[in-house]
C-alpha cells in the first residue's frame, strides 16, 4: 500500500440509489437517449459525447428538474459515515461524475454532505443543457474518469473506485481497490473480463476498509 489514499467514487447510481442522470433524461430528454448508449458501449461515440448529446436533449428550467429529482433520489447506507470516517482519518475522498453537477450539490446538500466532486460543468442555453468537461491527461484513457485514477497514481496515491455504470469500469479496472454495486454494467464487464474487485449494495464494506 502506497502512503497516499484517496477514495474516488462514481456519483449517480453508486452514492445515489437510482442513476440520477438516466432518471432525469427519462422524464425530461427529448429523443432517443437510450441510443446514444447502444453507441458508447459499440464504441461508436465516446463517453463524453454521449454524456453531451443526451444532456442536449434536455431543455427544461433547473428548478424543475430538482423537483421531479428531490422526490426519486435517495442516498445509500452508510455514506454519509464514510465522508465522516474519511475526515476523521485524513484520507481524500472526491466524487467523480459524468452526471449533472447541480443535481450533484442540490442531493449532496439536502443530505448535509460535505464532499468534493469533480463533474462536467454544465450550462442552461436555448438549444438544451451543454456540458464542458474535465481536460483528460493522458492519452490512453478511456474518459476523464480512468483519467483521474491514472493522476493520482501518478502523483504517488494509492486508488479505490467505486462505480456502477460503463464508464466506471475503466476507473475500477485502472485503481488499486476495486469496488462495483451488485448486478451493475461495472460488476458484469469485472465479471466478464476477470477483473478482481468486491461487489457491493451499500458502503459498508467501504467504510470497514476506511476505518
Amino acid at each position: 500500500m502506497h502512503e497516499k489514499i484517496v477514495l474516488l467514487s462514481d456519483f449517480d447510481g453508486t452514492v445515489t440509489d437510482i442513476d440520477t442522470g438516466a432518471y432525469v433524461l427519462s422524464k425530461f430528454a427529448n429523443g432517443d437517449w437510450q441510443e446514444l448508449d447502444n453507441q458508447l458501449t459499440r464504441g461508436e461515440i465516446t463517453f463524453e459525447e454521449c454524456l453531451r448529446e443526451q444532456f442536449g436533449m434536455i431543455n427544461h428550467p433547473k428548478d424543475e428538474i430538482l423537483k421531479m429529482v428531490e422526490t426519486a433520489v435517495a442516498v445509500r447506507r452508510y455514506f454519509g459515515d464514510v465522508v465522516t470516517c474519511c475526515k476523521e482519518k485524513g484520507i481524500e475522498l472526491k466524487l467523480v461524475s459524468g452526471g449533472l453537477d447541480f443535481c450533484i450539490k442540490h442531493i449532496l446538500e439536502r443530505n448535509n454532505l460535505d464532499v468534493d466532486f469533480i463533474a462536467p460543468k454544465t450550462t442552461f442555453g436555448v438549444s438544451g443543457i451543454t456540458l464542458e468537461f474535465p481536460s483528460i491527461t493522458d492519452t490512453t484513457s478511456f474518459n476523464f474518469k480512468d483519467d483521474i485514477v491514472r493522476r493520482y497514481q501518478r502523483e504517488g496515491y494509492n486508488v479505490v473506485y467505486v462505480g456502477d455504470g460503463y464508464g466506471d469500469y475503466y476507473a475500477i479496472k485502472q485503481a488499486n481497490l476495486r469496488f462495483a454495486v451488485k448486478d451493475s454494467v461495472s460488476a458484469g464487464l469485472c465479471h466478464a473480463n476477470n477483473v478482481t474487485f468486491h461487489e457491493i449494495t451499500d458502503f459498508e464494506p467501504v467504510l470497514q476498509l476506511v476505518r
